[in-house]
């Protein structure tokens, strides 16, 4: 095998051009990766498939077996090469020749091999403080974006917060909340999440999922439109009905939310809450109602008819009247 691979190799250099392509197609099916340095006339050949399986076989062998390939390729300039050298950057163990990698290819014409090689450099905490300040002011969004990442600087990612693509803003706020911000700086990120949809609705997630003390102001207080995406995210990250964060919203003028999540949930500790909640003033009667009528299911508990019976002895709103009439009634036609 050994010795058929050395022969391909050699006629990679055969006048022959059908013999160049059949010994270019040996080596892929051999998997020869000794053979990757051979391949380098070829990224300058006319025949463009010759050029193609060149970058192939770098983008292959090169970043295990010949990683000083890529950097000849990268300062050669070209720019297949330098998306080629790009494209294997994440799997380049040395994290020193990804950056002078990297580096090599900021200066490509082609926007996309600059924007990965920047995320290399930043993913892989190479970049020095000199090209971050670049990054952040650069003219592609995509490369301010990256640079919002790993920046704990707090004036500027606020500032970033005004940028005009919303990309950039949501980045600035993702690192903003996992800051710990004083609090006059805590106060200027909340006014920009509650006054931009696009950041607002990033943070919820984040404040929820880290518990943080203003994710109260931030869910309390918006339109219909935005309410309905706050029950979405609350069902989806809050799980069991004694979650201390539900307490902290009904603490904190966010009780509404709180009944709207706890629709159609019939666990034993949501029906202590539900029971706490049908009887709590602050609850508006069409939170009650909606509340009562997905427990028709369960007519014939005792605890749901002894729920009903309460309601109608101490009620005197009319639609929860109506809701705990028909589940009283339901259960009655029900045994006869």
């Amino acid at each position: 095998m050994a010795a058929s691979i050395q022969s391909a190799i050699a006629k990679l250099k055969h006048k022959d051009i059908r013999q160049r392509r059949r010994a270019v197609r040996m080596l892929f099916d051999a998997d020869a990766h000794e053979s990757v340095e051979a391949f380098s006339p070829f990224l300058e050949d006319q025949d463009v498939w010759f050029r193609n399986k060149a970058i192939e076989a770098y983008r292959r062998w090169a970043p295990v077996h010949a990683p000083h390939l890529l950097e000849q390729l990268a300062e050669r300039g070209g720019v297949d090469g330098q998306r080629c050298v790009v494209s294997v950057l994440e799997t380049i163990q040395d994290t020193q020749l990804s950056a002078r990698l990297s580096r090599l290819c900021l200066k490509c014409e082609d926007v996309v091999v600059v924007r990965r090689a920047v995320r290399q450099l930043i993913t892989t905490e190479e970049v020095t403080e000199k090209e971050l300040n670049q990054f952040q002011n650069s003219g592609d969004y995509a490369i301010r974006t990256y640079a919002a990442t790993k920046n704990s600087d707090v004036n500027t990612l606020l500032k970033m917060l005004k940028d005009e693509h919303p990309d950039v803003r949501r980045q600035a706020a993702t690192s903003l909340l996992v800051l710990d911000l004083d609090a006059d700086l805590e106060l200027k990120l909340q006014n920009a999440l509650e006054h931009d949809d696009a950041l607002w609705k990033l943070a919820i997630p984040i404040a929820l999922q880290q518990s943080r003390a203003n994710f109260v102001d931030l869910m309390t207080s918006k339109s219909m439109a935005q309410q309905r995406f706050l029950i979405q995210t609350l069902k989806e990250m809050v799980g069991e009905a004694d979650d201390p964060r539900l307490r902290m919203l009904m603490d904190g003028d966010g009780i509404s939310l709180v009944a709207r999540w706890l629709v159609g949930r019939n666990d034993e500790k949501s029906d202590l809450l539900r029971n706490e909640l049908l009887f709590d003033e602050r609850v508006d009667s069409i939170d009650k109602s909606r509340l009562l009528e997905r427990l028709l299911h369960r007519q014939n508990e005792s605890s749901i008819q002894d729920l009903a019976t309460k309601l109608i002895e101490n009620s005197t709103d009319e639609l929860i009247l109506s809701a705990a009439q028909n589940l009283y009634t339901s259960s009655t036609n029900s045994e006869t």
